[in-house]
């Protein structure tokens, strides 16, 4: 048993809990209840505090070490692994077969088992080594003949001085001077018969080593030639050669020696959009050229609007009617213009400024490279191929094709064909079987990159180890739920201990224990409910039931001929003002048609402007309907910063500080806003600067976190934290749950709707302070769909996705009934989610399996 005494980290109260080990075991409860805060908080926290203080304190990878976790005791400590909720893709360089591993198993493959092929010819290459140019030439002579092998008297000299004394073992003579008629002198390396050449090999190898790019004679009575001391391989028939010995780093996007030189190593280069410079439908009053509103370009504006009059051009006309001549000046210049060329090469040397890289950044598409084509790698090893395949055919392949590629192998006594058989099956099994290995990382939904990465954890290959994994089962259906309880069945058959925080009742009902939090959210979670065995339980009933459906006239939008990703996907229909339930198969190609390239569409139909920077393919005719605004909620829950807390993103913490504002004693004061808030100089403790904690920092121990003493913890001025309208002061009301707080004050009717949300989100429990990253990812997703919501929403469209994640199904009934709401304001509502809990609450039904889209 792993033994949790006195565990009090975030809401939990202070709870003892048993956790069986080498089993699987579920944590489940509502949102908010305390289950990340066992898992995560508690168990991963502690571990990677005590591997980290294991570190000598000259060991300087971090810069802060972790503080204690509140918790009495844990026993034992494990080794862990974590699976979060937040799982942020770092650059644009990283790819499906990298986070996979895969990428290095086939850079391994390709170094010690590939072929290099003449590209013109389509035969293997030949050793062009010293030793192979040797041997070619005397196997044309008798056996006794001796052959001398020379090199020029200044590079022996070089090499081996005046004084040189033979390694032992090579018999060299001593220095012997070979003059010839015509030629340098030449000193001797070496002597052999045509018959004894083969015992010579070693130390023909050692002198090529370090003779790479001279010249070495071979002498004879009969013969003398020059031959190039070079190494690699050479084609029988042609001139093509191609480096000789290949490491994995020469088929290494991440390595000076593998990458492409051209996109260096992005397998894509970075090009100006002219679509995202200029609007050319519309006129040049209506805001036609966007690049030259960028506020240091001022002066050129004015320089060009001066070229507007001088040629007598037309402010009102689109730009797409206007002569060639503008357009040839707008890019190149005249006059006091200096044109859109010189202005963005003069941002290019300005480009160590955040500020200049995001602008630039704003104007651009990606290109695939022509030189490596996507593959990121030199082209000069592209003609290295493993059973008639390149590195390039592999990273164009998906999983599925490259696990077709390598099955035949997969009995294969080597061991890299064996992991990589290994690998890329289990990839295929939990539904990834469809991307694309050279694929970016940062285009995949949130369920596929979960995925990936819980990928790394099933590959492991150990014992004695604690794998804490947040909501594996997001975006899985039925059979690669099957596949993931396998999986993890087999890390606890080799030793290991799997928590799970997830509430499928699939793996609920499978784990071998099971822990319920609750009873509620918040402070009204954070204990122990049921602890034992899942068959002990006694599992909710479905709490989904039929409601009544938008019988309101709708608008078809037909979707024809969409594709994205080198791939074409069938015709589909979405009704307006209507909730659509999307699913089906993972890797289908849900989150592709409705979110990359539908509401992509959508949105750039109606502003003229993409919401995501994606090249895709569709014919989309909106017609009559029109939509307010197109809105975005998808699982990725990386939008927050730090300071990002309850107050900010609905904006109560606005309407809190505006009560007290109102107060007398705040009027005498002359205070403003900022006078309520840590993040404003005007209210923030200068001692503290507005955290309420002061770190020491401690060279040879933990560092130490005190309470400021100047605010008491309060993280304003307390002056003005002890402000009070007689229920509470400034400071109670950012810590008290905002039920508490806002039946205190008087609300707009903005406020109101977004307090009547909270209620029907189950979120008022939560404080004004409370920090987002701190928050469950279910508690995440409802809060940024909240956050979207602040102005009244009608005639939307809104897009979510996997919005089960996190959440219970009493929660989800909660959101469903909300959604519902807001489809009687005209909004259309699309969901696309794994979950079949959907099917009872939805107008209409868009299923993708099969290569087919099949509408109900």
């Amino acid at each position: 048993m792993i033994k949790i005494r006195g565990a009090r980290v975030n809401n939990l109260k202070n709870i003892d809990l048993d956790i069986p080990t080498e089993k699987v075991i579920c944590i489940s409860g509502p949102s908010g209840s305390g289950k990340t805060s066992i898992g995560f908080h508690t168990l991963l926290a502690e571990s990677k505090r005590r591997f980290i203080n294991s570190f000598p304190n000259s060991v300087k990878f971090f810069t802060e070490r972790p503080t204690p976790v509140d918790v009495d005791s844990i026993n034992p400590v494990y080794p862990v692994f974590g699976l979060p909720q937040i799982n942020p893709v770092v650059g644009s360089r990283s790819t499906i077969g990298d986070i996979a591993g895969i990428t290095e198993l086939l850079q391994n493959l390709f170094a010690h088992l590939s072929t290099p092929v003449c590209p013109h010819h389509g035969i293997e290459l030949i050793d062009r080594n010293l030793f192979f140019k040797v041997s070619t030439i005397i196997s044309e002579h008798d056996e006794g003949e001796i052959f001398y092998l020379l090199i020029k008297k200044n590079l022996f000299l070089n090499l081996y001085g005046e004084s040189f004394l033979p390694p032992r073992g090579l018999k060299l003579p001593d220095k012997k001077i070979v003059n010839l008629e015509e030629g340098p002198e030449l000193y001797e390396l070496t002597r052999f018969r045509a018959k004894g050449l083969a015992k010579k090999q070693k130390v023909i190898d050692e002198f090529a080593e370090r003779l790479i790019g001279e010249e070495v004679y071979l002498f004879s009575e009969k013969v003398f030639e020059k031959i190039n001391c070079l190494t690699g391989k050479s084609c029988p028939q042609g001139d093509h050669d191609s480096p000789g010995q290949v490491i994995p780093s020469s088929f290494s996007p991440y390595s000076p020696l593998g990458a492409c030189s051209e996109c260096q190593g992005f397998g894509a280069n970075l090009i100006w959009d002219e679509e995202k410079l200029l609007h050319k439908e519309k006129s040049i009053n209506e805001g036609g050229i966007k690049f030259i509103e960028y506020a240091p370009f001022a002066y050129e504006k004015e320089a060009f609007d001066k070229l507007i009059k001088k040629y007598k051009w037309s402010r009102e006309k689109e730009l797409n009617k206007l002569p060639q001549r503008f357009f040839e000046i707008l890019y190149k210049g005249d006059g006091n213009y200096c044109g859109f060329y010189e202005l963005f090469s003069y941002l290019e040397s300005k480009k160590y400024k955040s500020s200049v890289r995001i602008f630039i950044r704003k104007y651009q598409k990606e290109e695939v490279c022509s030189i490596c084509h996507g593959s990121r790698i030199n082209p000069k090893v592209f003609n290295y191929l493993f059973q008639g395949k390149s590195i390039v055919d592999y990273s164009q392949m998906n999983l599925a094709q490259a696990f077709a590629e390598i099955a035949p192998h997969h009995k294969s006594k080597d061991k890299i064909l064996a992991e990589l058989y290994r690998r890329i099956k289990m990839a295929c099994d939990i539904g990834l079987g469809h991307l694309r290995l050279n694929r970016k990382t940062k285009s995949l939904s949130a369920g596929e990159y979960q995925r990936l990465l819980l990928l790394k954890y099933l590959s492991f290959n150990g014992t004695g180890s604690l794998f804490v994994l947040d909501e594996p089962s997001l975006g899985l259906n039925q059979e690669n739920l099957k596949f993931l309880q396998e999986g993890l069945n087999k890390l606890v058959q080799q030793g290991n201990t799997v928590l799970l925080i997830d509430h499928s009742f699939y793996l609920q009902k499978n784990a071998d224990h099971l822990i319920l939090m609750g009873p509620e959210s918040g402070e009204h979670g954070g204990e122990v409910i049921f602890s034992g065995s899942p068959k002990k339980y006694s599992f909710a009933k479905d709490l989904s039931s039929q409601v009544r459906k938008n019988t309101s006239k709708t608008l078809e939008i037909k979707v024809k001929k969409p594709s994205i990703y080198e791939k074409i996907y069938p015709d589909f229909s979405i009704n307006t003002q209507k909730l659509t339930w999307v699913y089906g198969e993972s890797g289908s190609g849900k989150t592709s048609c409705l979110i990359r390239i539908f509401a992509n569409e959508v949105h750039r139909k109606l502003f003229q402007e993409k919401m995501v920077d994606e090249n895709y393919k569709v014919q989309l005719t909106l017609g009559r309907a029109k939509f307010s605004s197109v809105i975005v909620i998808d699982s990725n829950l990386n939008r927050f910063t730090s300071r990002s807390t309850i107050g900010s993103l609905t904006g109560l913490a606005s309407a809190v500080r505006k009560h007290f504002l109102k107060l007398k004693v705040s009027k005498s004061m002359g205070l403003k806003e900022g006078h309520f808030s840590a993040n404003s100089e005007l209210g923030m403790c200068p001692t503290c600067e507005g955290k309420g904690i002061i770190t020491i920092e401690m060279q040879y121990l933990e560092d130490i976190t005190l309470t400021c003493e100047d605010c008491n913890g309060m993280a304003i001025k307390p002056n003005l934290a002890q402000i009070s309208d007689g229920k509470m002061s400034v400071y109670e009301s950012s810590k008290l749950p905002l039920s508490e707080v806002l039946k205190e004050i008087k609300l707009t009717p903005k406020f109101k709707r977004i307090y009547e949300y909270l209620k029907i989100l189950n979120l008022d429990y939560l404080s004004l302070n409370r920090q987002i990253n701190s928050l469950s990812g279910g508690e995440r997703q409802r809060v940024y769909l909240l956050s979207k919501l602040q102005s009244e929403v009608k005639n939307a469209l809104i897009v979510c996705e996997n919005l089960s994640f996190g959440l219970s199904p009493k929660e989800l009934k909660d959101m469903a009934k909300l959604l519902r709401s807001l489809t009687h304001l005209g909004n259309t509502i699309i969901v696309i989610d794994a979950d079949d809990f959907w099917a009872k609450w939805c107008d209409e039904k868009l299923q993708f399996q099969d290569g087919k889209i099949k509408k109900s």
